[in-house]
């Protein structure tokens, strides 16, 4: 209990530490527009607005009431959540596998740079890995003594899961076949099953009509073969970081040594545990994979989080085994030090965090100038998340002249990616280049800054001058970018 306890603080100290240090990304900055509103709103705004079922936000609009709607304070419950994923992970692995076994994959959670990622950020993933351990820690009681208690407990857990993701159902579905096939006769366990299927289908007109809203559809755009490629590397090792390329490989040799470990050296009663976890796993796997072939193709490594603690009990029944010990534990730690690694190197290293778009506001000056202003943003096509920390900017319809006394443009130099980045990081954007010259009559150059790896010009009038259809297609034209946006803001 002490080693959980302390593993615990270990993980409160990686996901409090520098929480609000990051701005908000795009992702993020919906769920900072949506607890804005009134619950009424709020709600009917996310079937056109998210792809996930409503819990997590309704949690965040009582949240934010009580704790604040800025950074540190809308992530605070993600991180919240991912501190009390830890013990929840012991006590599933005790139950299933072993004590060790539970230890080790608690120490996994707390140092999992995946997990630390996730619980500082304002979104749903972190919530969802933390009640699917819970229904994994539910679902091992269940299945030991299937009694009132235990299954009402697992009813709860899936249902809280389901309501906050829709990908629970890779730890949701599994569970509830095995505690069916195993207990088929007992009509708690008929009645248990029934109620988490109902939860499920009352669910799925929810999930069709949000079916390709938001930004979802450009998942199943991506090379579905890198996406899949991603999931075990970026379990193991995290996304990129300073020593990513010769950490990771190291990560996933100690996966196959854990592996080979529970084959060879774990007792039976661990390598029997262990593989049910990991059968857990694979079958919400491959649930996934039934997912993608019917035409609901999510499949990225934030919505796997569902199934991250069975598999990482798999991996921890194979370095509990007894003999050689000190082969697992050492294996263990080292798995442990890769994942603060990472975490603690994304965390140093701008260019690997989230676009801070609060240091272009703060350049702009979050209040329009008397006459008003033009923001041209190059390559990208959204109010959020500058619209957050610029109050009354909006898009430029085109229908009419508008008088600006100030254009600024900004543009954004993209950090170098060993591959695909979806994750929210700077390496997210579009890199677009800044032009030697805009053309609009009476607006003149006065500075150009760069603040991070944003690069903004401004252009200022001694006098308001009208801004039209016509200059702003030769401003675009200029750019030689397709996406680019004009947003407008009045004093």
């Amino acid at each position: 209990m002490l080693a959980v306890v302390a593993l615990t603080l270990l993980s409160a100290v990686l996901r409090f530490w520098r929480i609000g240090h990051q701005g908000f990304w795009f992702d993020e900055g919906n769920t900072a527009l949506l607890v804005h509103f009134s619950p009424g709103k709020m709600l009917g705004l996310l079937p056109h607005t998210e792809s996930t079922p409503p819990l997590y936000y309704c949690v965040a609009w009582v949240w934010a009431r009580i704790f604040g709607y800025g950074e540190t304070a809308l992530r605070s419950l993600s991180a919240l959540a991912g501190v009390a994923m830890i013990p929840v992970v012991y006590g599933a692995g005790a139950k299933l596998v072993s004590r060790r076994a539970g230890l080790i994959a608690a120490a996994f959670a707390a140092c999992s740079p995946v997990l630390i990622w996730y619980s500082q950020e304002a979104r749903s993933y972190q919530l969802l890995g933390l009640l699917s351990a819970l229904s994994l820690l539910a679902f091992a009681h269940a299945l030991r003594s299937p009694t009132r208690g235990a299954l009402a407990a697992w009813m709860i857990a899936c249902a809280l899961a389901l309501a906050t993701h829709y990908y629970a159902v890779l730890a949701v579905v599994p569970e509830a076949i095995w505690l069916l096939a195993v207990h088929s006769r007992r009509r708690p366990v008929q009645i248990a099953f029934a109620v988490v299927g109902l939860c499920g289908l009352g669910l799925i007109p929810l999930a069709i009509s949000q079916h390709g809203t938001g930004r979802s559809n450009w998942i199943a755009h991506a090379p579905f073969g890198r996406r899949l490629g991603q999931v075990i590397p970026q379990f193991a090792a995290g996304f990129d970081g300073p020593a990513h390329p010769l950490l990771e490989p190291v990560a996933v040799a100690i996966l196959i040594l854990a592996l080979v470990l529970l084959a060879i050296r774990s007792d039976a009663v661990t390598r029997r545990g262990a593989l049910l976890a990991g059968g857990l796993a694979l079958a919400g796997f491959a649930l996934s994979l039934i997912l993608v072939a019917a035409g609901f193709d999510d499949l990225l490594t934030r919505n796997m989080l569902a199934i991250w603690t069975p598999a990482a009990l798999l991996i921890a029944g194979g370095l509990a085994a007894p003999r050689p010990r000190m082969v697992g534990l050492i294996a263990a730690g080292a798995l442990c030090g890769i994942g603060v690694t990472t975490a603690l190197g994304v965390a140093a290293d701008r260019d690997l965090q989230r676009p801070d778009w609060r240091v272009v506001a703060g350049a702009l000056g979050a209040r329009a100038p008397a006459g008003g202003r033009a923001i041209l943003v190059q390559h990208y096509r959204d109010l959020l998340p500058l619209s957050l920390y610029m109050p009354g900017l909006r898009f430029w319809s085109g229908d009419a002249a508008i008088p600006i006394r100030e254009l600024d443009v900004v543009s954004f130099t993209s950090p170098p990616s060993a591959g695909f980045c979806w994750w929210g990081s700077a390496c997210n954007l579009w890199p677009s280049r800044m032009q030697s010259s805009y053309p609009v009559a009476g607006l003149h150059p006065v500075w150009r800054r760069n603040a991070l790896r944003f690069t903004i010009l401004r252009l200022e009038a001694s006098r308001p001058v009208r801004l039209t259809s016509g200059a702003v297609a030769r401003v675009l034209h200029a750019t030689s970018f397709r996406n680019d946006e004009l947003l407008i803001q009045r004093r």
